[in-house]
């Protein structure tokens, strides 16, 4: 299993069968480029956005707040306020276990809304974004102003994965789960978030398999009062 920072990872109480790898101390180089900028997979995102905006970088201030890697952005297609990784991604250099790495341009890659089609074992280790020149005061501005839109709706500072569920057609998914009326809906130590329902927070020692009993309990309550079926954002991992 490889991760980042798991910050979107839940991860069951049996455990992970096997090795799990992470890229947060080897792949760390973060460079400006002719187009934009260049970051290890193990670049933290916070620190890619400081460096975006140090170096008059602009077009990713959407994901200020985000807590994960660069490597784990991209598996993920992250993205927030309007802003995804897909839209500057350039290209990535990716390896398999026992395999050197290999330089994947960003049309062989299919992305999609939250979601890289890229095979489980490849391990990013580097990716470049293609970015637009801008003044730094003014992007530093803009990150912090989405920050504190983020503050404001989202429960920062509690524990949680993130989001659960990716957003459907349909409309926002923490809507969706308000209107079925599942605030506070507990299981456990596992509570949906009266600030913004679409957090799971761990508020009592809660346990996998209680945050993992109230997703079926949330995902089954919008289906049957809205007729849409949810679809996982967080990745659920390890034995039961």
């Amino acid at each position: 299993l490889t991760l980042g920072r798991g910050t979107n990872v839940l991860v069951r109480s049996g455990g992970i069968e096997g090795a799990v790898l992470t890229g947060t101390k080897a792949f760390t180089t973060l460079e400006r480029t002719d187009d934009g900028v260049r970051a290890g997979g193990g670049v933290g995102l916070p620190r890619l956005l400081e460096f975006c905006a140090t170096n008059g970088l602009a077009g990713l201030s959407g994901l200020a707040g985000i807590p994960g890697t660069a490597g784990g952005a991209v598996v993920t297609n992250a993205g927030s306020f309007g802003v995804a990784i897909a839209d500057r991604l350039t290209g990535i250099r990716a390896s398999r276990p026992g395999g050197e790495s290999s330089y994947i341009a960003r049309d062989e890659i299919p992305m999609s809304y939250r979601r890289t089609e890229l095979p489980g074992e490849l391990f990013v280790e580097e990716m470049e974004l293609a970015l637009d020149p801008g003044d730094p005061g003014e992007i530093a501005a803009a990150q912090r102003e989405t920050l504190e839109k983020k503050w404001k709706r989202q429960p920062y500072g509690m524990r949680s994965a993130g989001c659960i569920f990716k957003n459907p057609g349909e409309g926002a998914a923490g809507r969706l789960i308000d209107e079925a009326g599942l605030k506070g809906k507990r299981v456990g130590g596992a509570v949906v978030s009266d600030l913004h329902a679409n957090f799971i927070l761990n508020d009592r020692g809660a346990t996998a398999e209680d945050v993992e009993e109230l997703i079926e309990i949330v995902r089954e309550r919008v289906a049957s009062a809205a007729g849409v079926t949810l679809e996982l954002e967080v990745e659920i991992v390890g034995r039961r």
